[in-house]
C-alpha cells in the first residue's frame, strides 16, 4: 500500500482527479480525499488530493494526477519510506 498525496491548482482539478481516481481504480470514497492547501493572500482554490493505493495502481494513479495538472509531493509506502 502506498500513500501519494499532490498539490492542484484549484479545487475543481483536484476534486475531478478524485473522481476519476475512484471511478477508473475502483477505490472506496474513504480511500481518498481533497482538502485546501494553506495558502497566501495572492493565491486561489489551491488544493490537495491525497490517498491510499495498492501497489498495482500506482502507477495509474500517478498517471491520473499528471493529466489533471497535479503535482506529487509525496509518495511514500505505509511504512514511511520514501519512493
Amino acid at each position: 500500500m502506498r500513500i501519494l498525496a499532490a498539490s492542484f491548482r484549484d479545487d475543481d482539478s483536484a476534486r475531478a482527479a478524485r473522481t476519476t481516481l475512484i471511478e477508473a481504480l475502483g477505490l472506496d470514497a474513504i480511500q481518498i480525499g481533497v482538502e485546501a492547501l494553506a495558502h497566501e493572500r495572492s493565491v486561489d482554490d489551491e488544493a490537495v488530493l491525497a490517498g491510499r493505493f495498492q501497489e498495482d495502481v500506482v502507477d495509474a494513479a500517478r498517471g491520473v494526477v499528471a493529466r489533471f495538472g497535479g503535482t506529487l509531493v509525496v509518495d511514500i509506502d505505509d511504512g514511511g519510506r520514501n519512493a
